[in-house]
C-alpha cells in the first residue's frame, strides 16, 4: 500500500465521523446547545451538525468507491 490509499482510508474514516453525527448519542449532546439560552443557537447547530453529515456521505461514497477500484484494478 502506498501513501495515496493511506491518504483515502483516511478520507473515509473521517467522513465516516461526519456521518456518524445524525446518531442519538451525537443529537442529544448537540441539543444541550438549546439550554445555553440564545435564541435559535439550537436549531442552528442541528442545520450545521445535518449539512456537515450530507457532506460526510458524499465524501464517504466517493472514497470508498476509489478504494473499491484500486482493489479491483
Amino acid at each position: 500500500m502506498n501513501d495515496i490509499d493511506f491518504k483515502l482510508i483516511y478520507t473515509a474514516l473521517g467522513s465516516l465521523m461526519l456521518v456518524l453525527l445524525q446518531t442519538t448519542v451525537f443529537q442529544n449532546a448537540i441539543g444541550l446547545t438549546s439550554l445555553i439560552g440564545i435564541p435559535y443557537l439550537g436549531d442552528i447547530t442541528f442545520i450545521l451538525v445535518k449539512i456537515l453529515s450530507f457532506i460526510g456521505v458524499i465524501i464517504f461514497i466517493i472514497t470508498s468507491l476509489k478504494l473499491i477500484f484500486k482493489a479491483m484494478f
